[in-house]
């Protein structure tokens, strides 16, 4: 879906070595990145999940876990998007995942691999939930912008699934946390046909076993208008969905949660944001 027109900047650097940043970061202490691991081989490469753990000895119990797919506009961008997210959560005692997929190529038009790899990442964490030390109970998932797109995607009956994925192993997560996530694709100009475009459209799919969410959104957002959280909202009110929270950034455009890429505040807003979210939940402990 190119011509649906979701621009996002291309992110620099390695995802090993921004890994690395973020580990040597004092404001990242307590938390550590521990393994990188390949989810899937596909016949343009393997793909890989990058893992960001809490420190110290593993718990007693399985701990919450949050799958993160990078914004781009399913055509650029990297894992390393969310990792500061991830280590935010892993201070708290929560697995942050950070998700590569495949991304469209030249002359694609709608990102069916990258809805198919999504998919497949939540499976794989769900059937290594023991090894990875996830509670299968609580693996949620997020992502920002197209990210936030197929964090969605993961969440609905999907119209496409990778033919080599166990599709016994439900895929779909506990909770969402959205950044300026795409919902309906009616009002852009595309040479896709509409009826495609609703095939993997949310806002078409969703229905009342939609999990609790956290969506945060630029009100001033151009790429992703902030109408679509409206009208999202409504649209689960109707199916008696009550789950959803609505945090709207006044002022700001596509991108805000980005750290350094907002208006100063606006990446330890949307941050503190997720974690009180998730303290409401029951999946982070109450306190600073």
């Amino acid at each position: 879906m190119k011509h649906l027109k979701f621009p996002h900047k291309r992110h620099g650097g390695a995802a090993g070595m921004l890994l690395a940043a973020a580990m040597s970061n004092p404001a990242h202490a307590g938390a550590t990145t521990q393994e990188s691991v390949v989810y899937k081989t596909t016949p343009r490469g393997d793909l890989a999940i990058d893992i960001v753990r809490p420190a110290g000895s593993a718990p007693a119990a399985p701990r919450p876990c949050v799958v993160f797919f990078h914004g781009g506009g399913w055509k650029r961008g990297q894992a390393h998007q969310f990792v500061a997210y991830s280590q935010v959560l892993a201070q708290r005692g929560v697995i942050g995942l950070n998700v590569e997929y495949r991304l469209m190529q030249e002359g694609q038009m709608i990102p069916v691999e990258a809805v198919e790899d999504a998919r497949s990442a939540m499976r794989y964490v769900r059937r290594n939930a023991a090894r990875l030390g996830c509670d299968p109970a609580r693996i949620g998932a997020g992502g920002g912008s197209s990210g936030g797109h197929l964090a969605l995607m993961t969440a609905v009956k999907s119209p496409v699934e990778d033919a080599h994925d166990d599709l016994a192993i439900d895929p779909r997560p506990a909770l969402l946390l959205l950044f300026n996530a795409p919902m309906n694709f009616d009002d852009y100009p595309s040479p896709v046909p509409l009826a495609e475009r609703r095939r993997f459209s949310p806002y078409y799919l969703i229905d009342a076993s939609f999990p609790p969410t956290l969506m945060q959104h630029g009100t001033a957002d151009k790429v992703v208008p902030f109408r679509q959280v409206a009208q999202f909202r409504d649209k689960l009110a109707t199916l008696g969905v009550n789950t959803l929270k609505v945090v709207p950034f006044e002022g700001r455009g596509h991108g805000f949660f980005n750290r350094g890429k907002g208006q100063p505040g606006d990446f330890d807003r949307a941050a503190g944001e997720m974690v009180s979210f998730l303290q409401q939940q029951g999946w982070i402990a109450a306190g600073p």
